[in-house]
């Protein structure tokens, strides 16, 4: 496995992980965008990544790009909102790359994207950009690819009120 990936120089936050089927051909891809990266890197997947992988392949994509509200890398949520800047320097730059670059923008972030009110920001940040999601929670937010089931379609998902 060979993805590509773009980290902060410390390796503490990563921007971007972009995985393909056949890196020699076809480049069409789906940007999904989750709270914050956990353990994948240039050579594995975790599982919330293998789960995407999925959905984009029966999508018809080549390839998903990897993006989130926090770059921290830490498996733990709780871990990502204890630190001083877990959102990162370059972040927003390469959301913005991203999301020029795919065919669609997957939110797929769960409730904990109200922390610091950033999923309000990159919403803003992306304004022109139609976002899809796996579905909703109760309150609005768009579904975290582990917890929909392997059938569920793309939606809009409506910017937040």
């Amino acid at each position: 496995m060979d993805n590509e990936c773009q980290f902060s120089p410390d390796r503490r936050h990563r921007y971007s992980l972009v995985h393909r089927w056949n890196p020699l051909f076809g480049d069409k891809l789906i940007l999904w965008i989750g709270l914050n990266p956990s353990t994948a890197d240039e050579s594995r997947l975790d599982p919330t990544l293998t789960r995407i992988a999925a959905f984009s392949k029966r999508a018809g994509f080549d390839g998903f790009w990897m993006a989130n509200l926090f770059a921290l890398r830490t498996p733990y949520p709780e871990e990502m909102m204890k630190a001083p800047d877990p959102v990162g320097p370059d972040n927003d730059a390469w959301l913005l790359r991203a999301a020029e670059r795919c065919e669609r923008v997957v939110a797929a972030w769960g409730a904990s994207g109200i922390y610091q009110a950033r999923a309000d920001a990159v919403v803003r940040l992306l304004a022109g950009h139609q976002l899809s999601c796996l579905g909703t929670t109760q309150d609005g937010h768009p579904r975290h690819p582990l917890y929909v089931a392997a059938k569920q379609d793309f939606e809009p998902w409506p910017l937040p009120q």
